[in-house]
């Protein structure tokens, strides 16, 4: 009959083993437990992005399109102004929409549109009117590029996905517009504003679908 004697140095030493296996798993399940709550906070942190950002890309969508519209109401330089103030929000909005993205591809459409808003904004602010009126096309055509980009035209999409998706195909569609649009026609003119309101309309719907 074997008796379990604690004093026994085999014992004790086994004691000893267990305790110290029970000890090295109480923080091993801390650091789990950490990681998990680290990559909820991401998560959380990635969605608010995606929201403030493309709501952001909105307000600047809309302020744009008021800018591109013929008005009476508003001077030449008061349109101007709202033109600039819309390229920044967009550029701003878009730039913090790209943190809450996955996948490769919709985070470098992202960037390259607001590099394009970037451009468009030193356009504005260029003195010489050629060279300016040269940077605001090549801004746009960075719009198009980085937004195609962003475009899924494969795999099974969820509603919120493909209604997302719509609103990127709208947008895209808007920036072609005016990118082809000759402003210094009356008929060219009205076609930019309608480009206009076209992606901001677009880019309300991807606003929308962002979850």
């Amino acid at each position: 009959m074997s008796i379990y004697n604690p004093n026994n140095q085999f014992n004790r030493k086994r004691k000893d083993i267990t305790v110290n296996n029970r000890d090295k798993m109480i923080p091993s399940r801390k650091r789990v437990k950490q990681q998990q709550s680290n990559s909820q906070n991401e998560a959380i942190s990635a969605n608010i992005a995606g929201i403030a950002g493309n709501w952001i890309v909105v307000v600047g969508t809309i302020i744009t399109a008021i800018a591109s519209t013929p008005s009476k109401i508003f001077t030449e330089q008061t349109l101007t102004n709202f033109n600039l103030i819309g390229n920044v929000l967009e550029a701003g909005g878009t730039a913090i929409a790209a943190k809450g993205e996955e996948g490769l591809l919709n985070i470098v459409g992202d960037q390259i549109q607001a590099i394009g808003n970037i451009a468009v904004i030193a356009g504005i602010l260029n003195n010489n009117e050629q060279s300016g009126e040269l940077l605001q096309k090549q801004g746009d055509l960075l719009q198009i590029v980085g937004m195609g980009m962003t475009i899924q035209t494969s795999g099974q999409l969820t509603l919120l996905e493909t209604i997302e998706n719509t609103g990127n195909i709208i947008q895209l569609i808007g920036n072609v517009i005016q990118v082809f649009a000759n402003t210094d026609t009356e008929e060219g003119t009205v076609m930019n504003a309608i480009g206009g309101w076209i992606q901001a309309i677009g880019a309300v719907i991807t606003a929308l679908a962002t979850e």
